[in-house]
């Protein structure tokens, strides 16, 4: 009897490793079937995309929205995406942590509004006196990230995001209803829309009263009289609506938009090989395609505004003087201030300019 029953035991233990090793080699058939070399798959991947801008603004219908397309034409529609803009899935403050939270895949946002989770990309944003075009910027901003590994990692993968392609907005202006502005002190006292960060300590640095007023919510706040001023690039002022509220404007060189499209680096490393280099190539055709676009927009702005009754003021050479020398100033000052908080400021000042100066011509 005890033998009997051992002989059915180990039958039993045979059928049982028989099956497990069926099902183990009918999982590794599975997985060689949907995995080529390099992580590539056969599989769609749909991937969520969320911004604040409009579908109107420029950065969509000249920079993401060609992206997008560009990236499902390279890989033959094996990637798609759900895209989300004007703020339907977040707050514009909110979307680094959305992205590196997984409620979007990827986020296009500035650097601007992070000041504390992205101090080196936010100086140079807001710094007077760097890039003096779209393109000029945006190149050198985009070599920036990919040679200095300590800026990738301090502004980036430290939070979770890595960029597949940047972009440095023209030099903002300074925009107002009722006064025009042609030297510093004519800001002294005024409530002024700044983007934040850095921007905000150069025109404190001014006399100016800086109000933090997210981009859809501008207009608003100029009708109600919550701000006296704002600072923008004017291409922007026609998706936000407020460039039918603004009068005058003047030209200072201070501070721009960084955006970048940014990816959570979780689901970069999951994506194949195939895809990340599609988009990659993508963001590059993007990015050289925006220096010219804005130039044009520029332009034709400048014309309608003008037209419509808007004043853009030409300084003298006693103006710019003027405008020069405290921006100037204040750089020495904050860099001073700031050289032993931990970031190297100085460096990637330092070396960004190097690269603008690289690209001068561009």
């Amino acid at each position: 009897m005890k033998v009997r029953k051992f002989f059915l035991f180990t039958i039993f233990i045979m059928i049982l490793t028989l099956v497990g090793c069926s099902s183990s080699s009918s999982n590794e058939a599975k997985d060689s079937e949907t995995e080529g070399e390099n992580g590539e798959t056969g599989e769609k991947i749909t991937l969520k995309l969320g911004t604040y801008f409009a579908n109107t603004s420029t950065v969509w219908t000249g920079y993401t929205e060609p992206w997008i397309k560009r990236v499902e034409e390279l890989t033959d529609g094996k990637v798609e995406f759900d895209v989300y803009p004007s703020e339907q899935l977040g707050k514009a403050h909110d979307m680094l942590k959305l992205t590196r939270d997984r409620v979007m895949d990827i986020g296009v946002y500035p650097t601007n509004y992070f000041p504390d989770n992205m101090p080196l990309g936010n100086m140079l944003a807001g710094m007077p006196n760097l890039s003096e075009s779209v393109s000029q910027g945006t190149r050198a901003f985009n070599e920036l990230v990919q040679t200095n590994a300590e800026f990738l990692e301090t502004d980036y993968l430290k939070n979770g995001v890595r960029p597949i392609m940047t972009l440095v907005s023209p030099t903002f202006e300074v925009w107002t209803t009722g006064k025009e502005i042609r030297v510093p002190e004519d800001l002294n006292g005024l409530k002024v829309r700044t983007p934040g960060g850095v921007t905000n300590e150069v025109y404190e640095y001014m006399g100016v009263v800086p109000v933090a007023v997210p981009h859809p919510e501008v207009y608003e706040a100029i009708e109600k009289g919550v701000i006296e001023a704002h600072t923008a690039y004017s291409n922007s002022l026609i998706s936000n609506g407020t460039h039918e509220l603004l009068k005058y404007a003047i030209y200072p060189h201070i501070g721009t938009a960084i955006h970048a499209l940014h990816i959570n680096e979780e689901v970069w490393q999951s994506l194949p090989k195939d895809v990340q280099d599609a988009m990659i190539l993508a963001g590059e055709e993007a990015m050289d395609r925006m220096g010219e676009l804005y130039l044009e927009e520029e332009v034709k702005f400048q014309e309608e505004f003008k037209a419509a009754g808007g004043t853009i003021a030409e300084l003298t050479p006693e103006e710019e003087e003027k405008w020069r020398n405290i921006t100037e100033e204040f750089t020495k000052v904050w860099l001073e201030e700031h050289k032993s908080d931990g970031p190297p400021y100085e460096e990637v000042l330092n070396q960004y300019k190097e690269l603008l100066e690289k690209y001068k011509d561009s």
